[in-house]
Formats: structure tokens, C-alpha cells, sequence
């Protein structure tokens, strides 16, 4: 999966680029039942002390190990990434390696060849 910039995806096929937008805010939930209308899946991760990155589904906690702690999610061709709490420069952590890592482990990567991100 490649990153792609917003003005060169005109020559991209729009089903073949997930947006990753960094702009909403996801709520704590731990319910399928409370997963907002437009989002497929949800869930956390984490950038633990050791600097490894974890994943972790709707009904999972973040691990006490963590330096910053984030909340994903999909809607359509969207992959959401909001902090939990008031992580200051949070979206500085939040890099290509992070987005490869959310995708394999969603195994989007079949799906989508680029990503763009929307801040």
C-alpha cells in the first residue's frame, strides 16, 4: 500500500484508494450495538513504551503498556484514526508505517493499493 497525495489521485481509481482521515472524533465504545451508523468496523491500537504497534477489536482494552492510544474505524472506503483523551501532536504519531500496520491487520490491503490522508 502506497501513500498518495490529495492532488495526485485524479489518476487513481477512486475504489482502489482508502482515505484516511484524521478529522473525526470516535467515541469509547465496546459494543457492536453502539458502533455509529456509518462505520463497518471499529477498534483500538496502540503505540506501546517499547514502540510496538498493537491492535485490538471493539471489545478490547489498551494495554497499560501504552505511550499513546488511538481509536480506529471504517466507513466505506475510510479508515477513521482519532485519539483517545488529548494526546497533543497525536497526528505526528500517526504515519505511514501506522496506517500499513491498521491495514494488514484489517487485511485491506488486498482492496486498496494507495492511501491518502485527510487531516
Amino acid at each position: 500500500m502506497k501513500e498518495i497525495e490529495s492532488p495526485d489521485i485524479s489518476g487513481v481509481r477512486p475504489e482502489h484508494v482508502l482515505t484516511v482521515d484524521l478529522r473525526r472524533r470516535l467515541p469509547d465504545i465496546d459494543q457492536l450495538a453502539s458502533l455509529p451508523d456509518d462505520l463497518e468496523y471499529y477498534g483500538r491500537f496502540a503505540i506501546l513504551k517499547s514502540g510496538i504497534l498493537w491492535f485490538g477489536d471493539i471489545h478490547s482494552s489498551h494495554p497499560g503498556t501504552a505511550q499513546a492510544c488511538f481509536y480506529w474505524a471504517i466507513g466505506d472506503r475510510t479508515l477513521y484514526i482519532s485519539p483517545d483523551g488529548s494526546t497533543l501532536g497525536w497526528q505526528d504519531l500517526v504515519n505511514a508505517k501506522t496506517v500499513r500496520f491498521i491495514a494488514a491487520e484489517l487485511k485491506l490491503r488486498k482492496r486498496f493499493r494507495y492511501f491518502t490522508v485527510v487531516l
